[in-house]
């Protein structure tokens, strides 16, 4: 029979051989932990080199396509069609043969322009706008202090309160006539204080709405010694001729503000061609001082009555078809009026360039128009479509990590560009900014062309050597 002292020992050794067990759990565990802790590291790693394997494809996809590229072809990004003024815009019929040269300026009708003058004069305070400033009809510019507007206002109310009160008396006499309780002659004189009061009160409400105050919304605690100056028009605003501080008088011009948008043309047409101007008629002009890259266009709208015996010219009306950001009123431009003849195809004088003698035109082959009007649209939604552009780059480049950078193409966050194909073409006369084309298809005319600076494409394509692959220097 054991002792107690015997069960005591053998009590010890199970507890002993117990905790080192748990030891070597706890270590194997830890171990296995570690490993696991590991192999995330690893798996991050992989993808950051798969996101670099990702970026070296999209920039390998650019070089390759431009490895494809065939003879007289060249390949430009978007980028760099931005940096440069490339834009595209495709043939169009003019009568080249029949044309008549103008002079003349930007003008604006009377009415969309505006000198913005203080009614009453005074202190000027809170200038709201600078020159260039869009405003809108109704939008207050600045305001104007002084003692005067609070006298004007206190004269309305109390010519109002009295209204309450001689209507009242004029009335009660008026009952006590028909009860032949008074004379005719206090129904007469109340009914004169009667209608003198509201001919005043009237004369006050008219002063107030031309110092920009709502006479329904003056209170005896709301009383102001000042009143806006609001935009009689809207437009830019040409010109800002006060600061903060300074008094003006009455009826002085403060602001300018001019609705560039309705420009149009004032024309000089000498006496020799005026038969040949009638109303409707097309035109392309440019500035005399400042020439666009490519002519704007115009229709005639109607001949003046008026002659200038002096320079032998008539003044001719003519409508801006679309206005550009440069053309400002009181610019001189040179105009030329398609009078007839027969209608030729034509492109935009940078869209011709010129090498060893020969003439060339540069058509898109691939990707999508860069022209005027997508240009000004995309401006347009920019702000609008901002935020979304960063929350779908966050995306992609979150996606990126994922699944290696693949996705970079899928999503479309991939550099696009465009290819042109050079094209030799033969010219014919070159007026009014436009020259005569022949292209070598006759489906060639419904493409889209290089019409802006396609020198610029001229100069891409030689960097690659004779065969036209820009890509091989770079």
């Amino acid at each position: 029979m054991m002792n107690i002292q015997s069960l005591s020992k053998i009590s010890g050794c199970i507890v002993f051989a117990g905790f080192i067990s748990m030891m070597y759990s706890c270590g194997g565990s830890t171990h296995q932990e570690h490993d696991g802790h590991n192999a995330p590291e690893h798996l991050e790693a992989g993808n950051e080199e798969d996101l670099h394997s990702g970026h070296n494809h999209e920039a390998g996809s650019l070089a390759a396509e431009k490895e494809e590229l065939e003879e007289n072809q060249v390949l430009v990004t978007h980028l760099q069609m931005e940096n440069v003024g490339i834009q595209t815009g495709h043939p169009t019929k003019e009568h080249l043969s029949n044309l008549v040269k103008a002079f003349g300026n930007v003008t604006l009708p009377p009415s969309y322009e505006a000198s913005v003058s203080p009614f009453v004069g005074g202190e000027v305070t809170d200038i709201g706008v600078i020159e260039g400033d869009y405003v809108r009809k109704g939008q207050v510019l600045a305001f104007i202090e002084h003692p005067d507007i609070l006298e004007l206002q206190r004269n309305y109310l109390e010519a109002r309160n009295l209204d309450k009160y001689l209507k009242n008396e004029y009335e009660r006499q008026s009952r006590l006539l028909k009860d032949s309780v008074n004379a005719a002659r206090t129904v007469q004189k109340a009914e004169s204080e009667y209608q003198n009061n509201l001919a005043r009160l009237q004369s006050l409400k008219r002063e107030l709405e031309l110092v920009n105050i709502t006479p329904s919304d003056i209170r005896p605690e709301n009383l102001s010694a000042g009143y806006p100056i609001l935009a009689p028009i809207s437009g830019y605003v040409a010109s800002v001729m006060v600061n903060t501080g300074i008094h003006v008088p009455g009826q002085k011009e403060i602001f300018h503000i001019a609705d560039n948008e309705n420009a149009h043309l004032d024309l000089m047409v000498f006496e020799k061609d005026i038969a040949a101007i009638k109303s409707g008629q097309n035109l392309t002009f440019n500035l005399a001082n400042n020439s666009l890259a490519t002519p704007l266009r115009g229709v005639i709208r109607m001949k003046s009555s008026r002659f200038d015996t002096e320079s032998r010219t008539a003044l001719v009306h003519a409508d801006i078809e679309e206005m550009h950001e440069g053309v400002l009123p009181g610019m001189a431009v040179t105009a030329w009026i398609q009078t007839g003849g027969k209608a030729v195809w034509a492109l935009p004088e940078e869209a011709v360039v010129q090498e060893q003698g020969k003439s060339y035109v540069f058509r898109l082959i691939e990707g999508e128009e860069h022209d005027h009007e997508a240009h000004s649209e995309e401006n347009s939604h920019e702000d609008h479509s901002e935020e979304h552009d960063h929350e779908a780059h966050a995306e992609g480049h979150n996606h990126d990590h994922s699944e290696g950078g693949h996705a970079n193409e899928e999503e479309g966050n991939h550099e696009e560009f465009m290819i042109f194909e050079r094209i030799e073409v033969t010219t014919g006369l070159n007026e009014g900014g436009f020259v005569e084309i022949e292209l070598p298809d006759n489906h060639y005319y419904e493409s889209g062309f290089a019409v802006e600076n396609a020198q610029a494409l001229l100069s891409e394509m030689k960097k690659g050597g004779a065969g036209g692959h820009s890509g091989h220097n770079h």
